[in-house]
């Protein structure tokens, strides 16, 4: 299974999950790309992965191709 890329925000203290318009909800502005880091996400449990397996179902997972 893919795992899902999301990006967010990271310019700590800040390292919340940016909105689908790429706006921080925690802090409200809107990160340059420096400032910005991918994870990967659980496709079905919507949660961080932790060396590509799920930390609640425990599924694991590929990294998506390019």
């Amino acid at each position: 299974m893919k795992a899902k890329l999301v990006l967010h925000h990271d310019d700590p203290p800040c390292t919340a999950r940016l909105d689908a318009n790429g706006n921080c909800p925690e802090c409200g502005v809107h990160p340059d790309m420096q400032s910005t880091a991918f994870h990967y996400y659980c496709t079905i449990c919507r949660v961080p992965l932790k060396n590509m397996t799920c930390i609640v179902c425990r599924t694991a997972f590929e990294k998506p191709a390019k």
